[in-house]
């Protein structure tokens, strides 16, 4: 049985005369779709989304022109067993009886019978009567479903035709669906019908090809293309189908040419001319088509004032409603981009926000044609977009619009503004771009825009920053006041240029190691720019390098004198002013009280990250680093330690340094001599290549100190002290080397000269003069005077790094120790020398989680029954693991098992269970 003789399918037999007489006024070719192309590419996915849409009474394939609305359709019918009809409406059909005429004749083909009585009443009754009838004859009308599609229905969207289809789309009977093909949404009551779910929809997002469409459609118009130029191409499209058959049609002309001309444009040198190669594309070319098509076929016919205000905002990607206004300079802007939208006009509203987007290659056409004709136009445009991107708060908008224009002084002058929040919100590569198309003698005009280049090289290339301020400082006294350029908010006056030229020594200052200096430098670029400070972000800076002195200094107290003024003082700076916590938490753990900088990195982390402000965040890190160590969490602090280390820390090459030396120094504690040396090898590399200054060598020197010591080069270690210039771990230092020698009745004196200037310092210089005290008496006093401001503020390996003699004489003090801060002292393994041993690490792999979390508390000076308690087992088995432990690694006792889990248990071994967390 035919579809035609199915139960409740319409006859679609021979004709009736009405019929007939009806078809003799429509022409033929209306009623059917065309035959699709040959280079018709089929997008299964858009048959199967039309499928689903024509379940609703209406359906509306709504895109701009070109966009493959009638192919898709076509392919559709191809391929569809629903019974349809077509009608391809074209000029003449505005009138409206001419269109229900071609209306009616395609219906007739699917609901045979159904034109006749509304064909007379048509010609005998208003409009209105006749779609009665039509609709009472449809409605009585037992079918399965059926599709009526009308095409091109923007050629007769006007009234009163869309008065009529309003009427009938409203009216549909239950087994007739309808499919509008359009460039534009036809006036009917859509949001209605939306609400109602009676509505499909098939748009131009859906419609635009893939990369792999639009390359596959394209290899089929133009073979002899590329395969790489094919790509490039239909990456260009951006899912239009009219532009990847204008690219074909380009390359097939180039071809052409390249046949006509292929001697003449072989060169002297037997090369060929690139351009006339088979395949090839002129952009001439494909610009050009793409411009007529864009003229002759979308807006042709348009509103000039529509037409107009698409052209004023081509030169953006997305147009806000207020920039359309500034570009267009008219109040109706916003609405003409609506107009332009409703018109298929390849314009589309992007929601929330409520800006447009137009078609890429539209706007092409549009800025080609604007450049031909008023060159000084696009420069304005550019310029005004660029002004309102600066008010409303997007610089890079700002900086690509004011390239574009030419504005090259404006460009750097905007950069220099806002170069640290791009940098800090991850747009480096933004900073570079610009800083390339900076042509030189811009950069070189005047003292002003000097400086505004060494500053935006601060944050893209260190070394190029520190050649550009050398070279500034080298010709500081040739700086004439009478050329400097004056900028915005007094930006480029000779105070300005002065006080930016003494900040930027300091930043070099502070990068080279030199805090001290830079700091100074600092002050006096403050003072010279006076209360105008806060208008200049060069300056602004200089107090930051301030605060980071103090920190590194270890002398940061929130109750000093010098803090207080610091924090008061950059509050009126809110960037700055955030970016102080960062350095407030590295001060905190610097001076022995990690307690406090991790209350600070947790305060200040989730705006840090809201921010995106990368130094913030390194300095936040090498805080929490340090200072997670310091109270004993080694499984937390080791690996961040070592990511620290390893990455850039670009532009605080002070961050990666510390790391380094603190991860020497955990690794002295573990006895680890090897990895130790490795660390400080590491930050020796960094001291001599970048933080060459006093501030960098003395940190290096401190460390070089213990790890001297720590092989028994005692002579070694001397020469390092000599190189620590700091009052008070000069002293220390050189008491370390005493005791290590065997000298400890002049460490007393040596000690005498030693200035403490924090809680970290005061434990340090008790906890020796405790090892070196004439009688008992003046040793326990000793440490209980270290233990007050060690248990106050969380210093744990501070103590431990002590040595065991020291944590011993604690616990003897015990009884007038708080009992918390004494229980974490005694988990933190106590320093000895690691054994390392491929052989042993073989053997440990067969060591349960329970037994490793076992293994690794070993170390530390926890009772067995402390152990169990920590790890929720019981004592005998905790015996029963340690049976197990002892034969594995071939040892007989604990001290030999502690050893030994000091070269098994390391940083870079993935840790155990949570249950070893605890």
């Amino acid at each position: 049985m035919t579809r035609a003789q199915e139960p409740g399918a319409p006859d679609l037999g021979a004709p009736s005369a009405g019929r007939r007489s009806l078809l003799s006024t429509v022409s033929q070719a209306k009623l059917r779709p065309a035959v699709s192309p040959e280079y018709l590419v089929s997008r299964p996915r858009l048959v199967r989304l039309l499928d689903d849409a024509v379940r609703a009474p209406l359906t509306l394939v709504v895109a701009p022109a070109g966009s493959g609305k009638t192919s898709l359709v076509r392919d559709w019918a191809a391929r569809t067993s629903l019974p349809h009809a077509w009608l391809s409406v074209d000029e003449p059909d505005r009138d409206p009886a001419q269109l229900w005429r071609g209306i009616l004749a395609a219906l007739e083909g699917i609901a045979p019978g159904c034109s006749e009585p509304a064909a007379r009443a048509l010609r005998q009754r208003p409009l209105a009567d006749a779609l009665a009838v039509l609709l009472d004859d449809l409605e009585a009308r037992p079918y399965d479903a059926l599709v009526l599609v009308i095409d091109d229905l923007e050629l007769v969207d006007d009234e009163p035709v869309t008065a009529s289809l309003r009427t009938f789309v409203q009216r549909l009977p239950g087994w007739l669906h309808v499919v509008l093909v359009s460039r534009r949404v036809p006036d009917l009551p859509v949001d209605r019908l939306r609400a109602r779910g009676m509505l499909g929809e098939v748009r131009f997002p859906e419609l635009r090809f893939s990369d792999a469409e639009a390359s596959a459609m394209l290899a089929r118009l133009a073979p002899a293309m590329p395969a790489d130029r094919v790509d490039e191409m239909s990456r260009q499209a951006e899912g239009w189908a009219a532009s990847i058959q204008l690219a074909a049609l380009a390359a097939r002309s180039a071809a052409a040419r390249a046949d006509d001309v292929r001697a003449d444009d072989v060169r002297a040198d037997g090369g060929s001319d690139d351009r006339s190669a088979p395949g090839a594309v002129r952009r001439d070319d494909g610009a050009r088509y793409l411009e007529d098509y864009v003229w002759h076929e979308v807006l042709r016919g348009e509103a000039s004032d529509v037409v107009e205000v698409l052209t004023a905002t081509a030169v953006v990607d997305r147009v806000d409603p207020r920039l359309a206004q500034a570009l267009a300079g008219r109040e109706d802007a916003p609405d003409l981009l609506a107009r332009a939208e409703e018109r298929g006009l390849f314009v589309a509203r992007i929601e929330p926000a409520g800006s447009y987007e137009v078609h890429g290659l539209v706007r092409e056409a549009l800025v080609a044609r604007l450049r031909r004709q008023d060159p000084a136009r696009i420069a304005e445009l550019h310029r005004l977009a660029a002004r309102w991107y600066e008010r409303d708060g997007q610089p890079v908008n700002a900086l690509e619009h004011l390239l574009r224009a030419q504005e090259h002084r404006d460009a750097l002058r905007l950069l220099a503004s806002c170069v640290t929040a791009l940098y800090e919100s991850g747009r480096r590569s933004t900073v570079q771009r610009t800083l390339d198309a900076i042509p030189p003698n811009v950069a070189l005009a005047d003292p002003g825009a000097a400086t505004d280049v060494a500053w935006c090289r601060l944050y893209v290339d260190r070394a190029g920053f520190v050649q550009t301020v050398d070279g500034l400082d080298a010709r500081a006294h040739g700086l004439d006041p009478g050329a400097v350029d004056p900028g915005a908010d007094g930006v480029g006056t000779a105070p300005s240029v002065r006080a930016r030229l003494e900040v930027l020594r300091a930043v070099v200052a502070a990068i080279r190691g030199d805090w001290a200096g830079g700091a100074g430098l600092a002050r006096a670029g403050l003072a010279t720019m006076g209360d105008s400070w806060l208008l200049d972000p060069v300056v602004r800076y200089g107090w930051n390098l301030v605060a980071r002195e103090i920190a590194l200094a270890e002398r940061w107290d929130d109750a000093s004198a010098e803090v207080r003024k610091l924090a008061l003082t950059i509050a009126a700076a809110p960037e700055r002013r955030l970016a102080l916590e960062g350095t407030r938490a590295l001060g905190a753990a610097l001076d022995g009280r990690p307690v406090d900088a991790l209350r600070l990195v947790a305060g200040t982390r989730e705006a840090a990250d809201q921010v995106s402000m990368t130094m913030l965040r390194t300095e936040l890190l090498t805080a929490e680093g340090i200072a997670l160590r310091e109270i004993g969490d080694r499984t937390a602090a080791l690996p961040l330690l070592a990511r620290l280390a390893a990455a850039d820390c670009d532009p605080l090459p002070h961050c990666r340094l510390l790391a380094c030396l603190e991860l020497a120094q955990a690794h002295l504690d573990q006895g680890d001599l090897d990895a130790a040396g490795r660390a400080f090898a590491q930050a020796a590399e960094i001291v001599g290549a970048e933080v060459t200054g006093p501030g960098g060598r003395s940190l290096l020197a401190r460390t070089g100190c213990l790890v001297a010591l720590a092989r028994g080069a005692t002579d070694e270690a001397r020469g390092w002290v000599d190189q620590v210039d700091d009052p008070f771990w000069s002293p220390v230092q050189g008491a370390l080397v005493l005791l290590a020698g065997g000298e400890p009745g002049a460490v007393a004196g040596l000690l005498k000269d030693a200035e403490p200037r924090n809680a970290r310092h005061r434990v340090v210089l008790d906890l020796l003069l405790a090892r070196t005290a004439a009688s008992p008496a003046d040793a326990e006093e000793h440490l209980l005077r270290a233990v007050e401001p060690a248990s106050a503020h969380g210093l744990v390996q501070t103590v431990a790094s002590a040595g065991p003699e020291v944590v011993e004489a604690i616990e003897r003090l015990a009884w007038r120790v708080p009992p918390g801060w004494l229980a974490r002292l005694r988990r933190v393994p106590a320093p000895g020398t690691a054994v390392s041993s491929a052989a042993l690490r073989e053997r440990a792999r067969s060591l349960t989680d329970r037994q490793l979390g076992i293994l690794r508390m070993l170390p530390s000076r926890l009772t067995l029954r402390e152990i169990a308690d920590e790890l929720y087992i019981s004592v005998n088995t905790l015996k029963f693991h340690l049976k197990i432990i002892y034969r594995e690694l071939d040892c007989g006792s604990r001290a030999e098992a502690a050893e030994l889990a000091r070269a098994l248990v390391s940083p870079g071994r993935a840790q155990p269970s949570s249950t070893l967390r605890r």
